[in-house]
């Protein structure tokens, strides 16, 4: 192809993304527009809808005082996940027409929240989906204008948690790190503060309560177990970001949002974060014990054809040939009841206890066969 005739091609094309990006943006500010309008007609049509709370002016404080301490350590991540499609012996060319950050304009980008959880190595935790397909990181803070680079430190898709570290080589830099707090002991009804970008509004913060704790939810071919769940509105780009008790302490890492809902988020509780990150942090990835079984809960269908006096347990559906419960003896229907002594309530409870055991453990598995009581030990695998 003629060069020139090339060139007029790239710049048509180029023109007509930039006439197009102009008249999407009209189109968003119509649509915000005009849902403004719609905010206003049904406010007062949604009373009942709307969480009604008389606070104390001292709680007012609180909560202040919270946000004020937390958002130092909480970050915006932009993620470049694509190059652009030309070369760079395009570059003066674009740079002519469109200035020095043209190339901005044609690759793949992405936001998310992140927070320190330790100022001498700076590490940052946020999601997995948030940075899973990123060449670039880079890492913002409130109140400044740097933009720092980030490394991946490790990932876990199965969690959807993430540990990154700031590029940085002046160790004089100090930057706030929040701590966690014992999600177990966060009881539902208890106040709590989501802070992130959502959609790009840097920084903001939206209080809430713990609705339900232990949810399991399936976000695309994600499954996630043992969510805390809050009405504190979380909101794209608040993905990654800390969920933060009274106590400016993280009970939770913000991950997903419920489509359609209102006042349903979901955060990743801190306890199960922590172990997380201490395997990512020394391995680069989630080191998990394997009993080589797949377990359904126990249904009153299950019970009744059964025959068993049992509520608590879980049943195996499957068994790995050669893993280690079918080298144990176990087979497939038994009934787990209780790992070393720790009742087996269904299947969250299952994974929740496997995870407090390493690969090559010894563990005491009891279970219910042909309305039997039987006892066996497993050596765990690794997966």
């Amino acid at each position: 192809m003629d060069k020139r005739l090339f060139l007029l091609v790239v710049i048509s094309v180029m023109i007509g993304s930039i006439i197009g990006g102009i008249i999407g943006s009209l189109f968003t500010f119509n649509l915000v527009k005009n849902q403004n309008n719609i905010n206003k007609t049904t406010s007062s049509t949604n009373v009942l809808y709307k969480q009604t709370v008389v606070l104390k002016e001292a709680d007012k404080n609180t909560f202040v005082k919270v946000i004020e301490e937390v958002k130092p350590a909480v970050a915006r991540v932009d993620v470049i996940t694509s190059d652009t499609p030309w070369s760079k012996d395009w570059d003066d060319f674009f740079k002519y027409f469109f200035g020095p950050d043209w190339d901005k304009m044609f690759k793949g980008q992405g936001i998310g929240s992140a927070f320190i959880i330790d100022s001498n190595k700076y590490y940052l935790v946020t999601n997995n989906h948030v940075i899973e397909k990123a060449k670039e990181i880079y890492i913002t803070f409130p109140d400044s204008n740097v933009k720092y680079k980030a490394n991946v430190v490790g990932s876990d898709p199965f969690t959807d948690l993430a540990l990154i570290k700031l590029d940085i080589t002046d160790k004089n830099i100090k930057l706030p790190a929040l701590e966690f707090d014992d999600s177990d002991n966060i009881k539902i009804g208890e106040w709590v503060i989501a802070v992130g970008n959502p959609y790009g509004f840097d920084y903001s913060a939206t209080v809430g309560v713990i609705s339900a704790k232990n949810r399991t939810v399936d976000v695309g071919n994600l499954h996630l177990e043992d969510l805390l769940q809050t009405d504190a509105p979380i909101n794209p780009g608040n993905s990654g970001g800390p969920l933060v008790d009274l106590n400016a302490k993280v009970v939770g890492v913000n991950t997903a949002v419920a489509v359609g809902a209102q006042g349903i988020g979901f955060a990743i509780p801190s306890n199960k974060a922590q172990k997380i990150i201490k395997d990512l942090e020394t391995f680069g990835k989630v080191i998990r014990s394997n009993l080589g079984v797949e377990v359904a809960d126990l249904t009153p269908e299950i019970i009744r054809f059964l025959g068993i006096n049992i509520s608590d347990g879980v049943m195996i559906k499957e068994i790995e040939t050669d893993g280690p419960a079918d080298k144990a003896g176990l087979k497939k229907g038994d009934i787990i009841y209780a790992i070393n002594s720790e009742i087996v309530k269904n299947t969250i409870y299952f994974r929740k206890i496997l995870e407090k055991y390493k690969p090559g453990d010894n563990i005491k598995i009891d279970i219910i066969r042909l309305n039997k009581k039987l006892s066996r030990n497993v050596v765990l695998g690794s997966k």
